[in-house]
């Protein structure tokens, strides 16, 4: 219920975003509504445009191209220019990159044409964000820095700060943290010069989150992300606020959150699907994938990779990568067109110099000269583009070939990873039937010792004697006892390693409670000892619920979780009363009872308590609070895995530093 909740929240959240439209778009259609068809409108219903690709790409690609329209209608020039940029910038969100690309580079030649320092800058920035979507990083900070530079002479400071902002954001994508911590101080020191719009500073923040996050400052990068996302839902930004909803949702998987990553993924997908953000889309797809399949939920994430796929092959699959060539051919095919048009006035011009005499014709060798130089400089860039168009392929080829390696080698990390796992958690498992034979055995050294001297005595104390024997015969059957103990832990350990959950059968777990509570104090208590003396005391107590229903568990791993638990309530105990508080009693209690359709078991202790900070780490593989040698980090996790992976349940900790701590255990009861 609480999942289909959630699923509506979702679904509902693009509405509630965009509920409203922001005080700028108003002020602008009502200039719009006063203004007459001029320059002016172009470029006002060009700046609607650009402000409609954070609410709605209709309404955004709408007006870009009634700007186009009425701008050619005009013969405005600069007003075609910034159009077609804006169409670029659009189709490019909606993942049409190799349309994008023909918008861009046709928006950059008027530009030029014009001679426009800074809308030619404009332009070379939104080429150089297209080819960083293609993964052409290198290519896309060349222009960038091309960008740079035209601002740079026309002072420019706002282009400067852009320019220098995508700049920042190549490096990160290379992993150059360096080189993007010095280009984007650069940026603050340009931004402090002169008031930042509020898409400006959430951009800022995402950068410096992003920094952050590639540091490993994963708290510092969260609250980024999280006053970024603030300020773009504060102004209807779905397209800022999905990209900064999906950043939260791989910070949550990288620290292993996995409730709140797949509610800021689900967020982040639904507000990408809402303005069609392919590139967004691909990235909650496939962070979805993940975390479905981190989770077992094969169906959901087959599903979510089916997604992706289709998005993929959108974006960047076998007919993309045509049309980009097609592209390139066309352009190539228009400097062709251009050449033979040029032979054909040549022609012309070469017959009627003819007839003009020998002066004309020596006029006419210069051109033909100067034509032929320049034929074979288009010849040579023809060539040197189909070279470029080869090397594209190529690193294609090869980054699917790197892909494929690195997907090998993850698999065989996380094989190593696991049985890394599994063999930390036979140490740690078996170690106490183990101190429970040597302990025994120990024991029944002393006992046969004692037995035989009073054997050797003229007068024996048969009383003595019996009650000698008596122990002896416990001792063993203790020792055998915990060498089957230890056998089944052997044997249950090998199961797992052959990736069997073990058979689920009908368990008493009041009994189960019962049994691990006293091996667990016993344990404790022989492992604890000075010589012949036990320093280790506690009062212990099982509060069963006597109408507790037997449910169907894997007994052998619901009884590792309650041993761990209560080994870990005995350590909190027994660490505080170190601290030789007065009037301290050491005292851990075990709980069960039936409520609703669960079976609940609390393990509680008045030990040393656990701060917020390692509440929130306790369940993390290979954090541990014990000393360095008592822990592997790995008890918790694995019982974490055991109760809410292997038995559908829950498991919860409550605790309060110096106080004691509650760890809450519910399994199904169906």
């Amino acid at each position: 219920m609480k999942r289909q909740l959630l699923l509506l929240l979702l679904w509902a959240s693009p509405q509630f975003i965009i509920m409203g439209q922001n005080a700028r778009i108003d002020s602008l259609r009502r200039i719009l509504a006063k203004s007459p068809k001029d320059t002016g409108y172009v470029m006002t219903m060009t700046r609607l445009a650009v402000i409609y690709t954070a609410h709605s790409s209709d309404s955004s690609m709408k007006f870009a191209q009634q700007s186009l329209l009425l701008a050619r209608q005009l013969g405005f020039a600069k007003g075609e220019s910034s159009a077609l940029g804006a169409l670029g910038n659009i189709t490019r969100l909606n993942g049409d990159l190799p349309q994008a690309l023909d918008y861009s580079f046709k928006a950059l030649t008027l530009a030029q044409t014009l001679n426009d320092p800074v809308q030619v800058g404009w332009q070379l920035n939104q080429v150089g964000v297209i080819y960083l979507d293609l993964g052409e990083k290198r290519k896309a900070l060349h222009y960038f820095q091309q960008a740079k530079k035209y601002f740079e002479e026309s002072g420019f400071k706002t282009g400067m700060a852009q320019a220098l902002s995508n700049m920042t954001n190549t490096y990160i994508s290379l992993h150059l943290i360096d080189s993007a911590k010095i280009v984007n101080q650069q940026v603050q020191q340009l931004n402090k010069l002169t008031p930042l719009p509020i898409i400006s500073q959430i951009s800022q923040l995402n950068r410096s989150a992003q920094i952050a996050f590639l540091d490993k400052h994963y708290p510092e990068a969260l609250r980024l992300y999280k006053q970024a996302l603030t300020m773009a839902l504060s102004e209807k930004d779905i397209r800022r606020a999905s990209s900064a909803q999906l950043s939260i949702a791989e910070l949550f998987d990288q620290i292993q959150q996995v409730d709140s990553a797949f509610y800021y993924a689900q967020l982040g997908l639904v507000n990408s699907r809402q303005l069609d953000l392919k590139v967004n889309y691909l990235r909650a797809a496939n962070l979805l994938t993940r975390l479905y399949k981190s989770e077992n939920k094969l169906d959901s994430a087959f599903y979510y990779q089916s997604i992706a796929k289709a998005i993929n092959d959108s974006l960047y699959g076998p007919d993309k990568f045509r049309q980009l060539q097609l592209f390139v051919l066309s352009e190539q095919q228009k400097q062709q067109d251009l050449i033979n048009e040029h032979k054909e006035n040549q022609n012309r011009v070469r017959f009627y110099t003819v007839l003009a005499g020998l002066t004309v014709v020596l006029f006419l060798a210069f051109i033909l000269w100067r034509n032929n130089k320049q034929q074979k400089k288009a010849n040579h860039l023809l060539h040197r583009q189909k070279e470029e168009i080869n090397l594209q392929r190529d690193k294609a080829e090869k980054a699917l070939t790197d892909l494929r390696s690195t997907q090998s080698q993850l698999i065989q990390k996380e094989k190593l990873a696991s049985l890394g796992e599994l063999t930390a958690g036979i140490a740690h498992e078996i170690q106490n039937p183990l101190n429970f034979v040597n302990n025994f055995s120990e024991l029944s050294v002393d006992l046969a010792q004692e037995l035989k001297e009073e054997v050797e005595k003229r007068d024996i104390d048969k009383e003595l004697v019996s009650d000698l024997v008596g122990d002896l015969v416990q001792n063993q059957e203790k020792i055998n006892l915990h060498g089957k103990r230890a056998s089944s832990i052997v044997k249950g350990m090998l199961e797992h390693s052959r990736q069997s959950t073990g058979e689920r059968t009908l368990t008493d777990i009041n009994q189960l409670a019962d049994e691990y509570l006293r091996l667990a104090y016993h344990g404790f208590r022989a492992k604890d000892k000075d010589g012949s003396v036990t320093r280790f005391n506690s009062d212990y107590e099982l509060i069963r619920d006597e109408g507790l229903p037997r449910i169907e568990v894997v007994a052998q791993e619901i009884g590792r979780v309650l041993l761990n638990l209560i080994n870990n309530a005995f350590y909190a105990v027994n660490e505080r009363a170190k601290k030789g508080e007065a009037d301290y009693q050491p005292k851990v209690t075990v709980t069960t009872n039936v409520a609703e359709n669960w079976v609940e078991i609390r393990v509680s202790d008045n030990g040393i308590g656990m701060s917020e900070a390692t509440k929130s780490k306790i369940f993390q593989p290979f954090f541990t609070t014990k000393p360095t040698g008592e822990g592997t980090g790995l008890g918790l996790s694995l019982a974490y895995d055991i109760v809410t992976k292997g038995h559908g349940g829950m498991i919860e900790v409550e605790s309060k530093e110096g106080e004691g701590t509650t760890f809450i255990m519910r399994l199904p009861n169906l």
